[in-house]
């Protein structure tokens, strides 16, 4: 029988398909010893919210505390073990695939668009332990509540968050794959990333990147630099110029505010960075893309006529 589990070449070979979630469940296990079993057509998140506990396969047997996770494609062997003294609070949620019936993403288009995802599928692990990850949690949670009470699009927003938990996962993966010293920077380096994308608004400094990851500057700095190819000042400068360039295109907010929405006080300074960066001021790019949008507009109205 053809093998049905999330690395099946028939997903991403034979058309559109879809993750589809077919079971998921909290479950508080206490002094408890399962059988081994397998899940023939489904692949299993098993998500450790609290406690800890053991599960083996034929690969082996792997102790699990909170925050870990462990992902079991369809057909593995597994159990689970839990000690009389310790219990485990667990979060389990089981899918496979079904045809997109214009629901997407589809698998081949995650795979399509996302490096790491692909990869992910390539290598064909049948199973995958991630320690402590803050990254899957809080997509699991809004997963299983959007399962539990959404209302209409319920099926939109599960197919979404499943898709996301799958990117996440293999991002993750990748991460597994380095040292543990080379994976410690890497998480660093991703935190001091988002903690800027998440702040670019207000008047932060690499200082205040810095203590955000609970590093020395100098330290941050040069890990930093290494992995993004650039110093935290030049990525900062590089996001305010990006997001100044979606508001002067996309928005009508006066130049003249856009500096305090990108967390600069000075609008001279802005102006001056800005042209640095794009080549042009920031009124002259405004105006030369409201004027190209006026083109295809036009063009657009013609061929209407036509």
């Amino acid at each position: 029988m053809p093998k049905q589990g999330l690395y099946a070449s028939k997903w991403r070979e034979d058309g559109e398909f879809r993750p589809s979630i077919v079971a998921y469940y909290y479950k508080q296990w206490i002094d408890f010893q399962m059988g081994f079993h397998t899940h023939e057509d489904a692949t299993e998140f098993m998500y450790v919210m609290s406690g800890t506990c053991t599960v083996e396969t034929e690969n082996g047997v792997t102790a699990m505390r909170k925050g870990d996770l462990i992902m079991l494609d369809a057909g593995v062997p597994h159990r689970l073990l839990v000690e009389k003294d310790n219990g485990c609070r667990m979060l389990n949620v089981e899918f496979t695939f079904t045809p997109c019936e214009g629901m997407y993403p589809s698998l081949r288009q995650l795979a399509a668009s996302d490096g790491a995802f692909a990869e992910f599928l390539d290598r064909e692990r049948s199973t995958i332990v991630l320690r402590d990850s803050a990254d899957v949690q809080p997509i699991l949670r809004s997963l299983v509540l959007e399962m539990d009470i959404g209302g209409e699009g319920k099926t939109v927003m599960t197919n979404l968050l499943i898709s996301q938990l799958l990117l996440r996962v293999a991002r993750l993966a990748a991460e597994e794959t380095k040292g543990s010293a080379e994976r410690q920077i890497h998480r660093y380096v991703r935190i001091a990333a988002e903690y800027i994308h998440q702040h670019y608004d207000c008047d932060i400094q690499a200082k205040d990147v810095a203590a955000a990851v609970n590093l020395h500057p100098v330290y941050l700095q040069r890990i930093f630099k290494a992995n993004m190819h650039m110093s935290i000042t030049s990525y900062l400068a590089e996001l305010r110029m990006e997001k100044a360039k979606m508001l002067l295109v996309q928005t009508d907010v006066p130049i003249i505010e856009i500096a305090d929405y990108v967390g600069l006080n000075s609008r001279q300074y802005f102006s001056m960075l800005f042209k640095k960066l794009t080549g042009l001021s920031p009124a002259a790019y405004r105006k030369s893309h409201v004027s190209i949008q006026s083109y295809v507009e036009q063009k657009v109205e013609i061929a209407d006529i036509m």
